[in-house]
């Protein structure tokens, strides 16, 4: 009976779901794009003439006699007379966080932020007098949190000034009132520099997680000097540093999107703070989001839950959650490492290239079981926050993705963490995790990631800028075979898609993939460069398996959700160097025209 009961059921479900797709079918399309070339980027990177979307979705594709059929009265029939059609453009790792250039002005009483001009400096009292002049300019009221960004710490005397010459107590001296953080810009998340107030609120109120994971400098007599590392800085950013309300950001955010909408970006994926998610959420309620956002979690959590093997169980559920406009997709550490020469390497230095090499000349290696942060200051800590993390991540069905992993140790150590948390946790657990950025990767490790199904999100822009550093730091020879390699990645069956980390124009970055030209011309490791159909999966059908919707995102096939860019030239024809002067000049999201070229 219950035997009986189970057929009648399954096959009442297929039922439902062949009336669905037959009631759809008999409905006119909303909008045909006809007379094109359009890459489908399905499974066979095939060509067809026609797309038809009905709703949200793409509800036929193929000859323009066939899907013209599906034309009603009021359908929208674009003629693209041989124009190229390209499935909406995935960017699995870009920092659309806030407002950028068209964040509005905040009222001088409710200011809470502030920079330091770095560029005026030339020894500690100098920096002391600026921060002086701008507390007694604002006026804070007292026992709120103040942030002061770094500007222009551009040589290594101005960085001695702030992490050798400068103590908590000489912040102390000129914000007497306000607990204080100044960022040490490596970015603000791996390093800060507090005042003795917000020492004070941090020890009293969390003294056992910092004594227990640390990382604090000590100063010559001993005790913490203000100087601070993760996951001290992130419970201190997640916790108390100022943010902007959500409903001031989303304005500016909408405008960074259509600009993204522009090119033909119709989904990103970051890591977020909440009060940044929220912003994306007015936007989609408003029916305005024009780009969708897969995005992490780990922000706004890591640091702040104090103990993963407990804190981390209510997230088990979240991965994949919410709607197809706004998505989870990972709930990670955020920066493993550090940026530049920064990042945390086996390579042994054949030059000092970055500013701040001389404070952690191996990189910054927080996932090391025993790292003492810049010159080995920190104090010795119980354990490691990182590690401990992301095994619970591991043990927990959690995701890491969306989350900097710049240098080939980091990447090694990773993969260690990944096969200690399968021996705990079961061979599916870290199912689908992410290393971004493809800074350094040593290419011992291809194979093993291949084995390991780890997925490689790979920043073109680090070929021009990373490649030459990579030269001058460690050799030719890491230069050419670490830096984004692609192909060598690709070949050894490791998973690899397109990220941008920057404010860039994607066809421009998908260029670089192909030609591996830095702005000089010269071609950094010439054996990592690929073809366009390459290059055009990395951003539309691979990168919709990193944002968790391969059954929905990166391609133009009957079912999916319908997006969709019309570009100016035949991208499978031109050559490679002019694929960066590609335009946009139609893009589709959920069905909806979300942008038109004008002009």
């Amino acid at each position: 009976m219950i035997r009986s009961f189970t057929a009648w059921l399954t096959g009442a479900v297929c039922w439902i779901a062949f009336s669905a797709a037959w009631l759809a079918a008999q409905q006119p399309a909303n909008i045909i794009l006809h007379n094109g070339k359009i890459l489908t980027a399905d499974g066979n990177f095939s060509t067809a003439e026609a797309v038809a979307i009905t709703g949200n979705k793409f509800s036929a594709v193929g000859a323009n006699q066939e899907v013209l059929q599906q034309a009603g009265p009021n359908t929208l029939k674009i003629d693209l007379k041989g124009r190229t059609v390209v499935p909406g453009l995935i960017d699995t790792h870009l920092h659309i966080t806030g407002p950028g250039p068209y964040a509005t002005t905040i009222p001088p009483e409710k200011r809470r932020s502030f920079t330091l001009d770095w560029r005026a400096v030339t020894n500690k009292q100098d920096a002391l007098n600026q921060i002086k002049a701008i507390m007694e300019r604002f006026k804070p009221p007292a026992g709120e949190w103040i942030a002061f960004g770094s500007s222009g710490l551009s040589t290594v005397e101005k960085v001695k000034i702030l992490l050798d010459d400068m103590h908590a107590r000489d912040l102390d001296t000129v914000l007497p009132n306000n607990p204080a953080i100044l960022t040490v810009g490596i970015p603000d998340e791996n390093g800060l520099f507090v005042n003795g107030k917000a020492l004070d609120i941090l020890f009293s109120k969390h003294g056992d997680f910092i004594r227990k994971y640390g990382r604090f400098w000590l100063g010559s007599n001993g005790l913490p000097d203000g100087h601070l590392e993760p996951p001290a800085t992130r419970l201190i950013l997640n916790t108390y540093a100022p943010r902007r309300e959500s409903a001031d950001m989303a304005p500016g955010i909408l405008s960074r999107l259509q600009e993204l909408s522009a090119q033909g970006h119709t989904t990103i994926s970051t890591k977020m703070r909440l009060n940044e998610i929220d912003a994306y959420k007015m936007l989609e309620k408003q029916s305005e989001q024009v780009v969708r956002l897969a995005y992490g979690l780990g922000f706004d959590y890591f640091g702040s839950v104090e103990d993963p093997a407990t804190g981390l169980k209510r997230f088990e559920n979240v991965m994949g959650s919410g709607s197809d406009i706004n998505w989870v997709v990972s709930l990670s550490p955020s920066s493993l490492d550090g940026a530049s020469t920064r990042a945390c390497t086996n390579q042994k230095r054949t030059a000092a290239f970055g500013i701040l090499d001389t404070w952690w000349p191996v990189g910054q290696c927080h996932t090391d079981n025993e790292f003492r942060g810049g010159s080995g200051r920190a104090a010795n800590i119980n354990g490691n926050y990182f590690r401990d993390f992301i095994v619970n991540m591991g043990r927990y069905n959690l995701r890491l993705a969306n989350d900097h992993v710049a240098g080939d140790r980091s990447v090694s150590n990773l993969m260690n963490i990944i096969e200690q948390v399968r021996s705990q946790y079961g061979a599916t657990a870290a199912k689908n995790w992410a290393f971004d950025h493809c800074t350094l990767v040593d290419p011992k490790d291809f194979q093993r990631a291949a084995r390991l199904g780890v997925t490689f999100s790979c920043a073109p822009k680090y070929i021009q800028s990373v490649a030459p550093e990579a030269a001058e730091a460690y050799g030719p020879q890491v230069a050419n075979t670490f830096v984004v390699p692609v192909k060598s990645l690709l070949d050894a069956g490791a998973k690899v898609v397109y990220e941008a980390d920057r404010d860039t124009y994607v066809w421009e970055d998908l260029e670089l993939l192909m030609t591996r030209k830095d702005e000089d011309g010269k071609v950094w490791g010439p054996q990592e460069r690929i073809d366009k159909t390459t290059a055009l999966k990395m951003a539309t059908r691979w990168a919709s398996e990193y944002v968790l919707k391969p059954q929905l995102l990166g391609s133009i096939e009957t079912g999916k959700l319908a997006d969709l860019a019309v570009i100016d030239r035949d991208y499978m024809t031109i050559p490679a160097e002019q694929v960066s002067d590609i335009q946009a000049q139609l893009t589709v999201m959920d069905g909806k025209v979300v942008f038109v070229q004008t002009g």
